[in-house]
Protein backbone atom coordinates (compact mmCIF):
# COMPACT_ATOMS: atom_id res chain seq x y z
CA UNK A 1 0.00 0.00 0.00
CA UNK A 2 1.56 3.27 -0.90
CA UNK A 3 1.98 6.22 2.16
CA UNK A 4 -1.06 8.72 0.52
CA UNK A 5 -3.40 5.22 1.48
CA UNK A 6 -1.63 4.40 4.51
CA UNK A 7 -2.92 7.97 6.04
CA UNK A 8 -6.51 6.90 5.06
CA UNK A 9 -6.38 3.79 5.87
CA UNK A 10 -8.57 4.00 8.95
CA UNK A 11 -10.92 6.34 7.77
CA UNK A 12 -14.88 5.35 7.78
CA UNK A 13 -16.10 4.98 4.13
CA UNK A 14 -12.86 5.72 2.75
CA UNK A 15 -11.70 2.80 0.48
CA UNK A 16 -9.93 1.55 -2.87
CA UNK A 17 -12.55 -0.80 -3.62
CA UNK A 18 -15.74 -0.71 -4.89
CA UNK A 19 -18.74 1.77 -3.37
CA UNK A 20 -20.42 -0.46 -0.93
CA UNK A 21 -17.26 -1.03 1.21
CA UNK A 22 -15.10 0.68 3.88
CA UNK A 23 -15.89 0.27 6.76
CA UNK A 24 -13.74 -2.86 8.31
CA UNK A 25 -10.60 -1.06 9.50
CA UNK A 26 -12.34 1.59 10.56
CA UNK A 27 -14.42 -0.82 12.77
CA UNK A 28 -11.76 -2.56 13.98
CA UNK A 29 -9.92 0.76 14.69
CA UNK A 30 -12.62 2.08 17.11
CA UNK A 31 -13.31 -1.53 18.96
CA UNK A 32 -9.32 -1.91 20.21
CA UNK A 33 -8.97 1.55 20.90
CA UNK A 34 -12.35 1.25 23.23
CA UNK A 35 -10.31 -1.59 24.98
CA UNK A 36 -7.24 0.76 25.61
CA UNK A 37 -5.54 -0.82 22.96
CA UNK A 38 -3.20 0.02 19.24
CA UNK A 39 -3.88 -0.78 15.84
CA UNK A 40 -0.49 0.06 13.75
CA UNK A 41 0.10 -0.81 10.13
CA UNK A 42 3.26 -1.61 8.42
CA UNK A 43 2.76 -0.90 4.51
CA UNK A 44 4.99 -2.98 2.13
CA UNK A 45 4.48 -1.33 -1.37
CA UNK A 46 3.75 -3.98 -3.57
CA UNK A 47 3.96 -6.39 -1.17
CA UNK A 48 0.67 -6.30 1.12
CA UNK A 49 0.86 -4.29 4.70
CA UNK A 50 1.42 -6.37 8.56
CA UNK A 51 -1.28 -5.14 10.72
CA UNK A 52 -0.36 -5.17 14.48
CA UNK A 53 -3.41 -5.66 17.30
CA UNK A 54 -2.06 -4.64 20.43
CA UNK A 55 -4.29 -4.92 23.87
CA UNK A 56 -3.52 -4.40 27.45
CA UNK A 57 -2.88 -7.81 29.46
CA UNK A 58 -5.83 -8.64 31.79
CA UNK A 59 -5.21 -8.94 35.25
CA UNK A 60 -7.84 -11.32 36.08
CA UNK A 61 -8.69 -14.74 34.04
CA UNK A 62 -12.66 -15.17 32.25
CA UNK A 63 -15.50 -15.80 34.59
CA UNK A 64 -16.92 -18.82 34.74
CA UNK A 65 -19.51 -17.40 32.47
CA UNK A 66 -17.45 -15.44 29.55
CA UNK A 67 -17.48 -17.49 25.83
CA UNK A 68 -13.26 -17.89 26.06
CA UNK A 69 -13.45 -19.08 22.05
CA UNK A 70 -15.30 -21.03 19.44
Amino acid sequence: MSEATCRHLFEPFWTTKPAGTGLGLATVYRIVEGHGGMVQADPREGGGTVMTLLLPMMEEGLGENQNSGC
